[in-house]
């Protein structure tokens, strides 16, 4: 694909039509006939040579194309078409083809005129309906946004580059550039990714290497990963040749760290240490100071195109816009759905499945569900755990403990989304003292107040004086989490029990999709546990793909919920932006006077010991304990058209944002075409489109290929082999492998896989890469000819 996706010639004959072809004779015409005399300065023309240089000029040239040093013919050539294009818009009033527009806005930003370029695209934005196809543009648009340094914007537009072209010319300046955006706004783990993904393309790009990997090192520091970024650190100092500023500052920071992080060594060590870098870093650079940190800002060299297999399309996926009509005030406190079971009967009873998967029920309470199916929830107790598995792994994480509706930095004065926790690890063991110690210290307490309450003839306090109380000094509490309760052969019996569970919510069965993924996805198609004290919170997310949820507390105490709808996402998206949060990535706990100001309702709810949570695809959540308690969850996919649909678009916001989508959708909707009898019309064709669009991907790359000189070599899929993903930007590679051939002659039992994109970024000719073929074309053609609708299934009990 070329970096435009409008084609420059178009552009360039059309303006050659209307501006070149102008013959002396029209013009004496012109002038006989009274008109204004215009001369040809006013009205300038373009030589056919000048057209043709004009041919391959783009925004992709931007920092590349040296004007004010060797480009001054080139500079004079952009002012001359600048000129001619804007004289042929003044002359049509504006009617010409949207493309005009854009190549104004690429000649405009490299002549570094930012708010001419600005105006240029936005009427070309206005005028193509299809203008994401234009990669060109999208990163012009970008570059422009940078330059005023409205980051929200570049990032959208950069974003959008990389999911309709990967394999964009400039890729590599768009990690680097999201990178650096994502560093300033706080949001360190996008930033480390991007980075990472900018240091392993071959292309060049604005920084150098050795640059790219100081500001990986230096993210590290940002994070508290002292040992990772001294590693780094010091790994980059025995780079050869290292430029004088990158390593006097690389020196600097690796000293000031020694200096002031105490976990590096003992403090004769590390000061003796620190010296001596921060000597050897003036003996490097005497010049070098802090600015470096802002290296980037200057645009940079020449890269390198690769060719990209884009098929059947689409257009970025944008955030949703809230739901209309706004809901009345009254109404953003919505009763929760509940279910109350007496029996057996009760939780078998097939419209209780369908009110909890029904799209208008966000949220499903069902009470009393151990009761009525005698579960013993006693298995999952802390003493059984601890009698079962005492060392078995809990991930710790250290918290605030702060009341359920709102959320406080960490001197307890001001009001705020983010709601970081420190990890840890420890066993079951442990973290069943911790509880114990803790219910022990909150009774002690309790005791203590009442000894000391007196009667109460005082006057009450103020509320702003009970405010101020309630928020500081806020304390730290341990919370267990994702406990894997996968293994057989530890939990058996916990795992037997709840085989006891309705078809619909039990973790395997026929009609869960995640059932049909072929091999764990833990957390997901697996049980897994948390052990809590009073204020252990579960920051606000949507399940992975967007995924219904099962979750049942064990007890002894309670857990608050809070749950937003799906169609509200997106309000919910833009407030962590607003907030410097990443929505998908990071840890944030919503403002509820926020949510209601912005009409956004929220269900509020209490999960008694017992009670089943059924959490509806893409309900947005947050949950905090009340009591000491346990509760054990599992994500479910209902064999539905909304299930699947909503799992796909995540699948690709997913692809948009960098992140990897934990659910391999490409690789479930083959297996289900394999597996499942699909009835819904609306679920087939989603399916099926999918099937076919894969299918042509494939077709389309091994014809490529093999035009390239390029084979495939063939190695059947094994049993239960996991889906696959690109080691580099994790994005689900199917079918067709790219591994390093090294690598592969190992016989490794898990490959290390490229995607095609990443795998030229390293090496254009794929030399060092060997293509892996996991399924026989012919037998992906049979699954998708044998794949039909089938006739309505009677409606039975779930």
């Amino acid at each position: 694909m070329q970096s435009c996706g409008v084609s420059l010639a178009v552009a360039a004959c059309a303006a050659a039509r209307s501006l070149g072809s102008a013959s002396g004779g029209d013009e004496e015409k012109k002038m006989a006939a009274g008109k204004a005399s215009e001369t040809e300065e006013d009205f300038p023309t373009l030589t056919a040579q000048e057209r043709d240089s004009l041919v391959g000029i783009d925004s992709s040239l931007f920092g590349f194309q040296r004007l004010h040093e060797d480009g001054a013919r080139t500079k004079a050539l952009l002012l001359k078409a600048v000129r001619c294009y804007a004289s042929l818009i003044l002359k049509a009033e504006g009617k010409v083809e949207p493309e005009l527009f854009c190549q104004l806005g690429h000649f405009n930003l490299l002549l570094e005129e930012y708010a001419k370029a600005l105006s240029a695209y936005q009427r070309y934005y206005s005028l193509q309906s299809d203008y994401w196809k234009n990669a060109a543009f999208l990163y012009g648009l970008g570059m422009v946004y940078f330059h005023y340094n409205a980051f929200q914007w570049a990032i959208k537009a950069f974003q959008e580059v990389l999911y309709i072209d990967p394999s964009f010319s400039r890729a590599k300046e768009i990690h680097l550039r999201l990178g650096l955006m994502f560093k300033v706004n706080t949001d360190y783990e996008s930033s480390l990714k991007h980075f990472q993904l900018a240091l392993i393309d071959s292309n060049p790009c604005t920084l150098s290497k050795a640059e790219i990997q100081f500001h990986i090192a230096h993210l590290y520091e940002i994070q508290k990963r002292y040992r990772a970024a001294k590693e780094a650190y010091e790994s980059l100092l025995q780079t050869e040749n290292l430029p004088a500023q990158v390593k006097a500052t690389t020196l600097q920071q690796l000293g000031w760290m020694h200096h002031t992080v105490e976990q590096l060594g003992d403090r004769a060590n590390k000061d003796s240490y620190a010296i001596q870098c921060l000597q050897k870093s003036l003996e490097a650079d005497p010049n070098s100071g802090q600015s470096w940190y802002f290296l980037g800002r200057n645009l940079g060299k020449n890269g390198l195109s690769s060719s990209s297999i884009l098929l059947d399309k689409c257009p970025p996926p944008r955030l949703p816009p809230p739901p209309s009509p706004v809901l009345p005030k009254d109404k953003l406190n919505p009763p929760t759905p509940s279910i109350y079971l007496e029996n057996k009967r009760d939780a078998f009873f097939p419209p209780l499945h369908q009110f909890c998967t029904n799209p208008s029920n966000p949220v499903t309470v069902i009470r009393g569900l151990a009761g009525a199916l005698k579960l013993d929830l006693g298995l999952f107790s802390t003493k059984t755990l601890v009698e079962a598995n005492p060392d078995h792994l809990v991930e710790c994480r250290t918290q605030l403990s702060q009341p359920a509706d709102e959320n406080w930095d960490l001197s307890g004065t001001k009001k705020m989304w983010r709601c970081e926790s420190g990890r840890a690890h420890t066993t079951i063991a442990k973290y069943a003292q911790y509880q114990a110690a803790s219910f022990q210290e909150s009774l002690r307490e309790e005791n203590e107040k009442k000894a000391l309450k007196e009667p109460s003839d005082t006057e009450p306090a103020s509320a702003e004086s009970t405010a101020r109380k309630r928020r500081g000094p806020l304390k730290h509490i341990k919370f267990g989490t994702n406990i894997d309760v996968s293994d057989e052969r530890k939990w058996k019996l916990q795992l037997q029990e709840l085989s006891k569970l309705p078809a619909f919510a039990r973790v395997v069965s026929a009609g869960n999709l995640l059932s049909h993924v072929g091999h764990t996805i833990l957390g997901m198609n697996t049980v897994q546990l948390y052990m809590k004290v009073p204020g252990s919170r579960i920051p606000g997310h949507q399940e992975h793909n967007n995924f219904c949820s099962v979750n049942i507390n064990i007890g002894p105490g309670d857990c608050e919920w809070f749950a937003v709808p799906e169609p509200y996402w997106g309000v919910m998206s833009d407030f962590c932006e607003k907030n410097n949060i990443n929505f998908l990535m990071g840890s944030w706990w919503p403002n509820l006077e926020d949510l209601y100001e912005a009409d956004v309702p929220v269900y509020r709810f209490i999960q008694r010991p017992g009670d089943l949570v059924w959490l509806n695809t893409g309900t947005v959540h947050w949950v905090q304990a009340i009591g000491w308690c346990n509760n054990i969850a599992w994500n479910v996919g209902p064999l539905s058209a909304h299930q699947y649909k909503l799992a796909v678009e995540r699948y690709e916001w997913n692809k948009l944002q960098s992140v990897k989508s934990h659910v391999p959708m490409v690789h479930l909707s083959w297996n289900m075409a394999r597996n499942i009898k699909v009835s819904d019309h609306k679920l087939f064709e989603m399916i099926k489109f999918c099937l076919l669009r894969t299918l042509k991907q494939c077709q389309s790359v091994k014809e490529a290929l093999a035009a390239a000189g390029k084979e495939t070599v063939l190695q059947d899929r094994n049993r239960d082999e996991p889906a696959h993903y690109c080691t580099i930007c994790e994005v689900e590679v199917f079918n067709l492998l790219f591994v390093r051939s090294e690598l592969l002659s190992r016989k490794q039992k898990q490959y290390v896989v490229h995607c095609q994109d990443c795998a030229r970024k390293g090496s254009a000719e794929l030399d060092n890469f060997v293509v892996v073929e996991k399924h026989r074309m012919d037998d992906l053609m049979q699954v998708y000819d044998q794949f039909t609708l089938a006739p309505p299934l009677h409606s039975s009990s779930s």
